[in-house]
């Protein structure tokens, strides 16, 4: 009986390490998309419009989320195209690389 037991625990904790890993690769895309479209937003503020305000408050707005500014400097500088998700996630791939190292 105590055999069958842990096997249906067993069992049981599958489909829950599937919902936790898909709960965390969905929050590490919602994660990716924030950095992402504050990145965009500083970029036009800071580079295109050059409004001293609004950089202020985006900045703020960055601290108040507790978001990386490193992560947030190294999308700005290193990626010459904003628009484009695809450069974006290879720099942001690139800056989550040196800071498991």
């Amino acid at each position: 009986m105590l055999i069958n037991k842990q096997q249906k625990s067993v069992q049981a904790t599958e489909p829950l390490l599937n919902t936790v890993s898909a709960s965390m690769e969905c929050q590490a895309r919602n994660d990716r998309q924030t950095y992402f479209s504050i990145t965009r937003e500083l970029v036009r503020a800071q580079f295109q419009l050059a409004d001293h305000e609004l950089s202020q408050r985006l900045w703020q707005d960055v601290a108040d989320r507790d978001l990386d500014v490193g992560r947030i400097i190294h999308l700005m500088y290193e990626c010459w195209f904003h628009s484009d998700t695809e450069a974006m996630t290879e720099a942001d791939e690139g800056f989550l690389a040196l800071s498991v190292s």
